[in-house]
């Protein structure tokens, strides 16, 4: 059933599912999506609504994987003529179709905010949990004392330290900020996981004292290695809205830093074999490999086509057509 595509981003945000809302900002006739057609892409490559089909789509579904991955919008232009090749944040795509005409479709990737998880009542844990909720970090704080009025802006509190560890996983970014109320309690609840960020509220000494009771509790030095202690960037801050200033500016460099590796290209078999692209023989389009609809197979190779009718008239004069198979870098632009 055909439903309302805002309407449904809305509720995959409130289920914090990852998603790429597509949108139609700017069209060349003739094409079927105009400005403010919106489309759904999942991170399984499924799509709802409509931005566009035939040539268009695959490129779609191949740049919202690729947003999805880096955090970061961008924006397409499919065009005949297009003229961003060195605009930032824009990809370029040469459309040459049968249909036609131009598109610009903007990709903003919708994420789940990250779970950050404090453990501690102190006034460093409430503030870098104000912050965190500043941050868009879906916050949860952990202490034996707290009440869930005192702290009306975080998605949880807990009172239980026994139940910690179960929320933390690989993307997670969790603080100690115990500062002397229960620290060996409050290190002990979450040594041993491996999330994104952990880090400990502690001086040195103190640290020293805290890292030694938890080896005699059997903690290995990998498990203690671990922890960011002291926690927080260098800033040369005293007071406690300054600690926690510091706390958080180290977790946002971690967070932000996980975008600016997912953009490096991976050099290795698997990306390799996913990023290969065929060049159609007929109309000159991208073609990725591993998706490809339709194909046809000339002196023992394989040729990848975006559409039917390209394949068709492929298939009436093979010999015609030379086959070029290539990776390419980008979009539309082959490497070789």
């Amino acid at each position: 059933m055909w439903r309302d595509v805002v309407e449904q981003a809305d509720e995959l945000r409130a289920e914090e599912q990852s998603f790429v809302l597509a949108t139609v900002v700017a069209y060349k006739s003739p094409q079927s999506a105009k400005p403010g057609s919106k489309a759904i892409i999942r991170s399984d490559g499924t799509i709802t609504g409509w931005v566009g089909g035939g040539c268009v789509q695959p490129i779609v579904l191949r740049e919202a994987k690729k947003v999805l991955e880096t955090g970061r919008p961008k924006l397409l232009s499919i065009s005949p003529d297009s003229n961003h090749e060195d605009w930032e944040g824009v990809e370029p795509y040469r459309m040459s179709c049968e249909g036609g005409g131009s598109l610009e479709i903007y990709l903003e990737p919708i994420l789940p905010k990250p779970d950050l998880l404090i453990v501690g009542g102190s006034p460093v844990a409430q503030i870098a949990a104000e912050l965190g909720v500043l941050l868009e970090f879906n916050v949860c704080l952990a202490d034996p004392e707290a009440r869930k009025e005192q702290y009306p802006l975080l998605q949880s509190v807990l009172t239980d330290l026994s139940v910690v560890r179960r929320r933390i996983n690989k993307s997670s970014f969790v603080l100690v900020a115990t500062m002397g109320n229960g620290d060996e309690e409050g290190l002990l609840a979450v040594l041993g996981t491996s999330p994104k960020y952990l880090g400990l509220v502690a001086s040195t000494k103190k640290a020293k004292a805290l890292f030694a009771f938890a080896r005699e509790q059997g903690a290995t030095d990998k498990q203690l290695a671990q922890i960011r202690c002291p926690a927080g960037l260098e800033l040369g801050g005293h007071t406690m809205p300054e600690i926690a200033l510091s706390v958080m500016a180290e977790m946002t460099q971690v967070r932000r830093a996980s975008v600016a590796e997912s953009e490096t290209p991976v050099s290795n078999a698997e990306t390799a074999a996913a990023a290969m692209t065929a060049i159609d023989p007929i109309c000159g389009m991208s073609v990725q490999v591993e998706n490809a609809k339709y194909t046809s197979v000339f002196n023992e190779q394989t040729v990848y086509f975006c559409c039917l009718p390209c394949k068709v008239t492929f298939d009436r004069s093979p010999g015609s057509f030379p086959p070029i198979t290539q990776s390419t870098p980008r979009g539309g632009q082959p490497s070789g």
